[in-house]
């Protein structure tokens, strides 16, 4: 009897020392592919084997999981490709790390694309749907919806050319391994801003004239011949040969749109004062102007404040007063000239300095 006692405690100390021996291993539980959007279980069955019980488990990262520390947590609305990895401790200290990837169906990554549009008349038509890799795209179906007017109804990426609003429906499918996909994009044609430059008109040699156009957000005038505010619907122009003015406009959707209008010019040699002027450095309407000026070379302008002092003299204007005396800029006030042309004649009046 003792005999058989004392062979049964050998066989339980080798079992345990046997059972001791076996390293601690952990399972993370195989790899996944999942549709998006669906729930999967983690961990193997069992997670963790041997080592010495109790064990503690660790996922990361935490990801959709309803758990971090349970040996077969949730992962729940899984949308992304992702790796978990399992790290078990056990009683000892000892560790053990397995990993388990969830491949998640890309068919979600396909879609409409945002809203959008186009200019009628500049652009044939714009290309919707969502920027992709060809690859990935080579085992999904696509469908729009309507297709009139698309080029290719089955492309991921059309190009659409409707002129009305319309709104298209992008379904993606990979042959029922996950449910369709279905998305909308709207596509908005846009007409080409309004322009009108102005009705045609004649002025005198020398004379200036304010063209009234309309426009949009962004409007430049060409050629940039005698022209101030170039960049404005209502510039003044003084061209010294008969001139055709071109009104190019932009709007917010970079449709853009021009019109032109015709300056005809009755040759002359009147002289034309200018009444203000705005000498702030901008380039525009900088220094008191006369027409004609160029017609008179040994003419002589004086400039007077309303005391009656002499600010400026110049034999031979050019057109380049700029609202200072020795030196330094004067206030914005009226100040009187006296002009003499060179040939006998004498002009008197008034110019508005605006700063």
């Amino acid at each position: 009897m003792i005999r058989y006692f004392f062979t049964f405690c050998l066989l339980l100390f080798v079992t345990a020392n046997t059972m001791a021996q076996i390293p601690l291993a952990a399972d993370a539980g195989p790899n996944r592919n999942l549709c998006p959007g669906r729930t999967a279980n983690l961990g193997g069955a069992p997670a963790a084997t041997g080592g010495t019980a109790p064990y503690t488990y660790n996922w990361q990262p935490g990801t959709f999981l309803n758990s971090t520390t349970l040996p077969n947590p949730t992962a729940s609305s899984v949308n992304t490709s992702i790796e978990y990895t399992l790290t078990v401790t056990d009683k000892n200290g000892n560790t053990a790390s397995s990993t388990a990837i969830f491949f998640v169906d890309l068919i979600n990554d396909f879609n409409a694309g945002i809203d959008t549009g186009y200019c009628l008349g500049k652009q044939n038509g714009i290309q919707i749907g969502s920027a992709f890799n060809a690859s990935n795209g080579a085992n999904y179906i696509f469908a729009w919806n309507p297709a009139v007017t698309l080029d290719n109804a089955n492309s991921p990426n059309p190009i659409a050319s409707n002129t009305v609003v319309v709104q298209y429906t992008l379904t993606v499918s990979n042959g029922g391994v996950c449910p369709d996909h279905k998305t909308t994009v709207t596509v908005t044609p846009f007409q080409r801003p309004f322009v009108d430059a102005s009705p045609s008109t004649v002025i005198d040699e020398g004379n200036t004239i304010t063209l009234n156009g309309t426009g949009s957000v962004f409007n430049v005038w060409l050629p940039p011949y005698n022209i101030r505010y170039a960049n404005t619907v209502t510039p003044d122009v003084w061209p010294t040969v008969s001139t055709t003015y071109t009104l190019y406009v932009e709007d917010s959707h970079k449709c853009t749109n021009f019109d032109t209008v015709r300056v005809d010019v009755i040759p002359g040699d009147k002289l034309f004062f200018y009444s203000a002027f705005t000498p702030n450095g901008d380039g525009e309407n900088d220094q008191f102007y006369i027409g004609n000026l160029w017609k008179y070379p040994d003419n002589n302008l004086k400039i007077y404040n309303r005391y009656g002092k002499m600010i400026f003299s110049a034999t031979n204007y050019a057109n380049d007063w700029d609202g200072t005396y020795l030196g330094n800029q004067i206030p914005t006030g009226t100040y009187f000239y006296i002009f003499t042309d060179g040939v006998g004649q004498e002009y008197k009046g008034t110019v508005t300095l605006l700063r």
